[in-house]
């Protein structure tokens, strides 16, 4: 299982934010970034970047991104600073420090959003994104539930 290498990158207004790295930016498959939700990290997607970066066939480049206050990344002392513009602000900042210039971008709950809101200010980055949500299991249960009442 690969070992992921962390990088700092300078955001926008200074801060600085937490990227995990897995396998190599030479490899010729296009890269996948990950964006975590509202109070989760960059470790979520470890299996996920390893087994990615391991492949024998395709090996990818995978970057894990830890948001602003989360993880390793720095914490912002503006609450304001903690909205998705300025979320999308970082991962433009991320993606142009590492050039990369298109990805698959897979992304949880919040990080659905920040990858629906980067296909609509940047579409040449985004190659493709799946998008889910940790919880639908638990809502759709719920859902069930309800109806039986």
């Amino acid at each position: 299982m690969s070992n992921p290498v962390s990088h700092f990158i300078t955001a926008q207004d200074g801060l600085k934010l937490h990227v995990r790295a897995y396998g190599s930016s030479a490899n010729s498959a296009l890269p996948v970034v990950c964006l975590p939700g509202l109070a989760r990290t960059a470790t979520d997607f470890h299996r996920l970047g390893s087994a990615l970066a391991d492949d024998a066939e395709h090996p990818r480049y995978v970057l894990a991104l830890d948001y602003r206050g989360r993880g390793l990344s720095d914490y912002d002392s503006n609450p304001d600073n903690y909205r998705l513009p300025v979320e999308l602000g970082d991962v433009l900042s991320v993606l142009t420090a590492l050039e990369i210039g298109k990805a698959v971008f897979v992304g949880t709950s919040r990080g659905g959003l920040l990858a629906m809101l980067l296909g609509a200010a940047r579409p040449a980055a985004l190659a493709g994104s799946v998008c889910a949500q940790h919880d639908a299991r638990a809502r759709l249960d719920q859902s069930r539930s309800q109806c039986r009442t």
